[in-house]
């Protein structure tokens, strides 16, 4: 007799092989079969309407047409190939059309992990270390991000309380935490701390508290005041809250935002977008890989005649004048 409930053993042995039996953000007890528009069914055949929408990015829904055509165009042509593509770049020029503060895009795999770069340039760009955020405010899985999401116990501002384990202590005293719409609070904070701070990371809607009214601007003021860095987490906002993101709604344009996977419909991909003096640091890196590369090549090249390459006949090769 055909089992009639297949999560039950799904669950079973996901609990073998998955901390607490899941993937982490929803309960392990349910396992999505397949969706479609904005329904789902799990592996026992009932049917939910999917407010979940994959944390946000999938906007139009499961298995939309033009979505399915466009990867079914793609995946015979290949998936991964680490170099420039064609539609890579249309895809940033379109980003640079809607967003209001992108001149440049670096593309990345995930929201999280371009505020962990959104944050890095902040410090690269001013020569500071600490970073501010909000209590409350999401920014992904990083040391710096895990501060005060939802602090277990109570402390003065501006003191970050950790949210997970293993986050050294060190980076606990560069992260300052701030109440978010407290304008007040925030000015004091800078007058105090504001020569190091390096950038301060908001999600301009707050999970689900929209800013007072003047708020985003204070803190844009405050920003340009400081020569602090102003990031805008756009990864749920992005192209959702209106095409241009909170940017456009709001009317306060920040140094650098960060998208995420709805800029991939749906798919594994996120984006740092600013003006072209705040990615510097990726075009020194590319610079360093390149010379790192040329250096490999030039030693491939000299190994190869010391030791005979394929037409070597194994005699020294003669001297070059410099």
């Amino acid at each position: 007799m055909p089992d009639k409930a297949p999560m039950k053993a799904l669950a079973e042995r996901a609990r073998a092989v998955l901390p607490a039996g899941g993937f982490g953000n929803f309960d392990p007890s349910i396992f999505i079969r397949e969706g479609h528009g904005a329904r789902v069914l799990d592996e026992d055949g009932r049917e939910y309407v999917d407010y979940l929408i994959g944390s946000g990015p999938m906007l139009l829904g499961h298995g939309h047409p033009e979505v399915l055509e466009a990867v079914a165009e793609q995946l015979p042509r290949g998936m991964t190939f680490f170099a420039n593509n064609a539609a890579g770049l249309e895809l940033a020029e379109e980003i640079c059309r809607a967003v209001a503060c992108a001149e440049q895009v670096r593309f990345l795999a995930s929201g999280g992990e371009a505020d962990m770069y959104a944050m890095r340039l902040a410090r690269a760009f001013t020569g500071r270390d600490k970073i501010l955020k909000f209590e409350g405010g999401y920014h992904g899985m990083s040391a710096e991000a895990q501060m005060s999401l939802a602090p277990t116990r109570l402390v003065n501002f501006p003191q970050a309380v950790a949210d997970s384990a293993g986050i050294p202590e060190a980076v606990r005293g560069e992260m300052l935490i701030a109440p978010f719409n407290d304008p007040e609070y925030l000015e004091s904070l800078l007058a105090e701390h504001g020569d190091q701070i390096a950038g301060l990371i908001v999600e301009p809607l707050q999970r689900i508290i929209p800013p007072e009214p003047g708020f985003l601007l204070t803190v844009r003021n405050l920003c340009d005041r400081y020569g602090i860095v102003l990031i805008f987490d756009e990864v749920v906002t992005g192209f959702r809250l209106a095409y241009g993101g909170a940017q456009e709604v709001y009317g306060v344009t920040p140094d650098l935002c960060t998208l995420g996977k709805v800029i991939g419909g749906g798919f594994p991909l996120a984006a740092v977008a600013g003006a072209q003096g705040y990615h510097g640091p990726f075009r020194q890196g590319h610079r360093r890989r390149r010379q790192v590369a040329d250096d490999a090549r030039h030693a491939v090249g000299q190994s190869g005649r010391r030791r005979g390459g394929p037409e070597d006949d194994g005699n020294p090769a003669p001297r070059r004048r410099p």
